[in-house]
């Protein structure tokens, strides 16, 4: 796979990764007041066959065909769907989420989008938090009419090396992880292909639809 490349922002600082377009002070030495440098959402992550980008509302139509096809496909490892909640619901609650996510720095939500306009799946980092540490929560899935080609390690690869790039042109994270259920051994492959290292004392209960499942745990971390 050829090296991933990134569209960089305008500008961005630790306290303000992925907020909307706005104004943000700098402190200087110099006693004058500082000038305001406009922040804004940044571009998208490109791979040799991908686009991660932010959803967006002109994507309804394509989108709701690809939550149609693969509910069924990803119930009992990413259900889709909360309880009672339509598509075009479930639609509103991404595209909400994307935004709210980039505005607060707190969530880096992307799809994955084909060459010819094609959404194959998503690749998230939610729980953004920089305190002592720099982390995230990582997630993702493709559509079942794009499964074994590669894509979903594409994407991972180019979501972490996102994350794990400095900012300003990345998210500057130190750690990335991710909980896996011990039944789904796709994801375990993807995530070992992208170094996440399984750490087998650690483990979580995260919930899938109405149910709590056990989760392995698994972390990545910059090379070097």
């Amino acid at each position: 796979m050829g090296k991933v490349r990134f569209c960089a922002p305008i500008a961005r600082f630790a306290d303000h990764a992925g907020m909307n377009e706005q104004t943000v002070r700098v402190n200087r030495a110099d006693p004058r007041p500082a000038a305001p440098v406009g922040v804004r959402v940044p571009g998208p992550v490109r791979t040799d066959r991908l686009t991660l980008r932010r959803l967006d509302e002109h994507d309804r139509a394509v989108f709701l065909g690809l939550v149609k096809d693969n509910t069924a496909h990803l119930e009992g490892l990413f259900p889709l769907h909360e309880p009672g909640e339509s598509d075009d619901a479930y639609f509103d609650r991404m595209l909400a989420a994307a935004a709210e996510g980039d505005a607060r720095g707190t969530a880096w939500r992307r799809v994955g989008v084909l060459g010819d306009g094609s959404i194959v799946g998503c690749f998230h980092l939610n729980a953004i938090t920089r305190g002592l540490a720099w982390e995230a929560d990582a997630s993702w899935w493709i559509a079942r009419d794009h499964t074994g080609r590669g894509l979903a390690t594409e994407g991972v690869r180019a979501m972490l090396d996102h994350a794990f790039e400095p900012l300003p042109a990345g998210l500057g994270l130190h750690a990335v992880h991710c909980g896996i259920s011990p039944g789904n051994t796709a994801s375990r492959r993807v995530a070992e292909k992208c170094g996440f290292r399984h750490v087998p004392e650690r483990q979580s209960y995260l919930k899938v639809g109405p149910d709590w499942v056990m989760h392995d745990f698994f972390i990545a971390e910059p090379d070097g």
